[in-house]
């Protein structure tokens, strides 16, 4: 504890610094560790109305723009968080169609 206070009294920027950079490592490791541990389980997800292009990119692990481009949006009708429902509609098909479309083309890039 006297070493504490001895940097506390000595070299507070210096116990300050090295503290927030403690903390910063320490949320930046449990945030990769949550991502590992998330991803892992949720490989190869079925499908959803409610999921994001970018999130069944990821899941299936293929290149986000390239399965943006599969669902027959125009260039200018890329939107990040667009759920698969939401470009099913701008792209006037059905759910089902857009679903069957993605897994079709996700599948091709696999070579499955």
């Amino acid at each position: 504890m006297t070493a504490l206070k001895y940097l506390w009294n000595k070299h507070r920027l210096l116990l300050l610094g090295f503290s927030l950079a403690t903390v910063l490592t320490l949320v930046f490791l449990a945030k990769f560790i949550f991502s590992v541990i998330y991803w892992s389980s949720h490989q190869d997800v079925v499908i959803e109305t409610w999921m994001p292009v970018g999130y069944i990119a990821r899941s299936y692990d293929v290149d986000r723009d390239w399965l943006m481009q599969q669902t027959g949006l125009p260039e200018g009708g890329y939107h990040p968080r667009l759920s698969i429902e939401d470009a099913a509609r701008e792209a006037g098909v059905s759910f089902e169609e857009m679903r069957a479309r993605l897994l079709n083309a996700i599948q091709k890039q696999r070579g499955q």
